[in-house]
């Protein structure tokens, strides 16, 4: 079994703790919203207070914008080393099978495990990744040389055809 470490470009994925600090202002937005409405039955007071509430949502949507802002688009992606591993022909990290296409035009390796997960029969499904990066120059060239030197199986993007 060989392995190699190299630089991968990959996606920041959302913690617990920044899940937490944008779920605390959301709960406590239901709770005075449910109040509200529970309050309605006995004063018309209420009808202000719930619209307070309502349009606080407002202020909470903006803060869930910048909270979840390093997550999209091109800051998404973070720098990271990363041991791949080859057996049998087939590239894996973390005991996770990858699947390896290679970009001429970019000079980019793009490793990643994606599968459609189809719970029930008739659904259409949901991709999920358990894990995807880019590997680009300086690194891109030596991690094929290294593919190759272990006969891995490789989707040239350009043409369609595994090399």
């Amino acid at each position: 079994m060989d392995s190699c470490t190299t630089t991968v470009k990959v996606r920041k994925i959302m913690g617990f703790k920044d899940i937490r600090k944008g779920l605390i202002p959301l709960l406590l937005w239901s709770v005075l919203m449910i109040a509200s409405l529970i309050c309605l039955r006995f004063t018309p007071f209420a009808v202000l207070v719930m619209l307070l509430v309502f349009i606080a949502i407002i202020p909470i949507c903006v803060y869930w914008g910048k909270l979840t802002a390093p997550f999209r688009g091109k800051e998404s992606f973070e720098k990271k080393e990363v041991i791949f591993n080859v057996k049998d022909g087939r590239l894996y990290t973390d005991e996770i099978e990858l699947d390896i296409e290679w970009d001429e035009t970019n000079h980019s390796v793009l490793v990643d495990n994606a599968y459609l997960y189809k719970p029930f029969k008739h659904q259409k499904g949901t991709v999920v990744t358990r894990f995807a990066g880019i590997i680009e120059e300086p690194f891109a060239d030596d991690f094929m040389r290294f593919l190759k030197e272990n006969e891995v199986e490789v989707l040239d993007l350009n043409s369609g055809k595994r090399i």
